[in-house]
């Protein structure tokens, strides 16, 4: 029987043999079995939380479309999927295409294994994160740091009594801490973050990440708490737990969302404290008199307005990208405004007004002579022929997975009628099916053409 591997680790706090060890031991449990290894497929140092970020179990998938193995061996179901969901997708997926799947902990998969072992891993999943946060919980308890090096800091090391190194130690970099008191004590005296990093840039002061400065690095985000001015570890106090991460089932990315003030862990930390306080607090009392009030806030509109040029011209000198800005509405280099001078030599700009008036006679008496016209024409009826046809083709598509999703709903309720399959896992199913075929029929149904007065 054609096999087909599948191996997957975590994250890549993990030993990155661990692909190679677990194609190892399926290697030798398929010599065992009398199995014909074809093909092998990997994911290192990826989440199986979600199934849409991984590029080896895509291939996997590809591949079973095409009928290029019979089986696919793992060393157990939480390698191939941590998600309820998703587990019973490749399931019914790779089923779909005839082919099985089986793992040295489970054996042959079928829905009582893909029911239990999928909730099972599912539950190991939230556990995993909450043991997670907990221990960040601690160790941000305890005042050390959960994350990266901030700038200002370098990492501390120490080791415990068993000779184990000692985690999310930091003491301050004097360098990089001079640069923080230099912009507080800038900002409070009334400087602007796009002067400050102007100068900082001029002098050749590397950024936090060895680059240049911008204004956003200084301003950043005072409810998420980032940005040189909202950091309060610069005043010795260190704050864990304003957002937590979600992951988007569908795209695999995370997304950031607020915790509630309740779950913010907040620790004084006294020795990493490089601004003292009367500057803090004079910085705070500059940005809350800068920052926009309701009023001021309601006379500009919610998203900025888009131009006909808007993200289509750069900087001739640096490559930047080109801004509109000021009363007249310039186009400038972006990149000068933001870094300053050092940044970038170019500052010229030019009226909206005036380029766009040229850039629309250009097209005019280039773009639009006859023998243009027609060939635009005909391009046009070509287009419009190509998307009727994907058109045809996706509507084709659209019917036979509905077909196929009817059939394994009926499939499933049939299987429950005899007996064969109970459990909460079906009921998830089937419900996720039914999602998916109402999402189809809506579809597939065509859109409402206003009627002529």
């Amino acid at each position: 029987m054609r096999t087909a591997l599948y191996a997957r680790y975590s994250t890549d706090l993990q030993n990155v043999t661990s692909i190679e060890d677990q194609f190892a031991t399926c290697g030798a449990f398929a010599r065992q079995q009398d199995l014909s290894v074809t093909t092998t497929f990997h994911d290192a140092a990826l989440s199986g939380a979600s199934a849409a970020n991984r590029p080896g179990l895509r291939a996997l998938m590809r591949a079973a479309k095409a009928r290029s193995f019979d089986l696919v061996l793992c060393e157990a179901l939480d390698r191939l999927s941590r998600s309820q969901a998703d587990v019973w997708a490749i399931f019914e997926d790779l089923r779909f295409h005839g082919i099985k799947i089986r793992t040295i902990s489970e054996g042959d998969i079928g829905e009582l294994q893909i029911g239990l072992m999928g909730t099972m891993n599912a539950l190991q999943l939230q556990e995993i994160g909450r043991k997670t946060r907990r221990g960040q919980q601690g160790v941000a308890r305890s005042g050390r740091h959960t994350g990266g090096c901030v700038y200002g800091y370098q990492i501390r090391r120490e080791v415990n009594a068993a000779g184990e190194p000692i985690r999310g130690l930091r003491s301050i970099d004097e360098a990089e801490a001079e640069v923080v008191r230099e912009i507080f004590r800038r900002y409070a005296a009334g400087a602007s973050p796009r002067a400050i990093v102007a100068d900082l840039n001029a002098r050749g002061i590397p950024g936090p990440r060895g680059g240049r400065w911008n204004a956003s690095t200084i301003n950043g985000n005072a409810a998420r708490g980032n940005g040189v001015i909202h950091n309060e570890l610069y005043r010795g106090v260190l704050v864990f737990g304003r957002q937590t991460w979600v992951k988007d089932r569908h795209t695999g990315k995370r997304q950031a969302r607020a915790r509630s003030t309740e779950d913010v862990i907040r620790t004084e930390v006294p020795d990493w404290r490089i601004v003292p306080e009367p500057l803090w607090l004079k910085v705070r009392a500059r940005y809350e008199e800068n920052k926009l009030g309701s009023q001021k806030r309601s006379s500009f509109a919610s998203v900025r307005p888009r131009h006909l040029l808007s993200g289509k011209l750069t900087c001739g000198v640096c490559g930047g990208p080109m801004i509109r800005s000021g009363s007249e509405q310039r186009f400038m280099c972006s990149w000068r405004r933001e870094r300053g001078e050092a940044a970038c030599s170019n500052g010229r700009g030019v009226k909206g007004g005036e380029i766009e008036a040229r850039v629309l006679a250009a097209v005019k008496d280039r773009l639009l002579s006859s023998e243009l016209v027609a060939v635009a024409v005909d391009e046009a009826r070509r287009s419009s022929e190509r998307e009727a046809r994907e058109l045809a083709l996706g509507r084709s598509k659209l019917e036979k997975e509905l077909s196929e999703v009817k059939r394994r709903a009926e499939r499933l309720i049939d299987q429950v009628a005899d007996g064969a399959l109970t459990g909460v896992a079906v009921k998830d199913r089937l419900g996720i099916l039914e999602t998916r075929r109402a999402e189809l029929e809506e579809l597939r149904r065509p859109p409402l053409v206003p009627r002529s007065l």
